[in-house]
């Protein structure tokens, strides 16, 4: 007897199931521990449901990857300073930017470790977060770009190693912030004095 035909809606279920269960999985034991079969047991399915979705546990950790990262990067990229008319305005969508990055982070934050532990885990991942870096470097030097053409930041400021520093600043705090929680590495917290320490340097006033 031929096997039913699964509709588009089912696969993507299936699919969105395999991809929960394997965070779940690679935040408790890893990359490299974690098997395609743990994923499996986790849905109670064969191995075949998996690779029927996925060429193997790499892809599998990729597509997570990226699944944040885009999050992550349509944040940064959908800032808008070009529509600021006063510093106030300039400063007001950093915290917004900051605000939505984070709650972003703090729901995925169970899971985010392993995006920060397994870099290395693999060349494709290394090269991935690297790529997702460098898109950041060019968000974040856009809004440093505009925010200086409208006088908000001094006219010296170098803008490839400010965006650089930034973006640094906001990786550390968010490795520091999926540490056990103490009263330094909230991430919002670390957030809002980040703008801070660069507001007092860096605007035009």
């Amino acid at each position: 007897m031929a096997r039913p035909e699964v509709s588009a809606e089912q696969k993507k279920v299936k699919r969105d199931a395999i991809l929960s269960a394997a965070r779940e999985v690679f935040a408790e034991k890893g990359f490299h521990a974690a098997g395609i079969a743990d994923i499996a047991a986790r849905l109670d399915v064969g191995h075949g449901t998996i690779y029927r979705y996925f060429d193997n546990k790499l892809d599998i950790f990729l597509t997570l990857y990226d699944a944040i990262s885009a999050d992550f990067l349509r944040i940064a990229q959908g800032t808008r300073p070009d529509l600021s008319h006063t510093i106030e305005d300039y400063v007001g969508e950093m915290q917004r930017f900051c605000m939505e990055f984070s709650q972003i982070f703090l729901r995925e934050i169970s899971h985010l470790r392993i995006f920060f532990d397994e870099v290395h885990a693999a060349p494709e991942i290394r090269r991935r977060f690297e790529a997702s870096q460098q898109a950041f470097q060019l968000a974040t030097e856009r809004f440093l770009d505009i925010g200086r053409d409208k006088g908000f930041l001094r006219g010296e400021l170098h803008i490839p190693s400010t965006a650089r520093l930034l973006n640094a600043m906001i990786l550390d705090a968010m490795r520091a912030s999926v540490e056990p929680a103490t009263a330094s590495n909230n991430l919002l917290l670390l957030a809002m004095t980040l703008i801070e320490v660069f507001t007092k340097g860096a605007l035009n006033r």
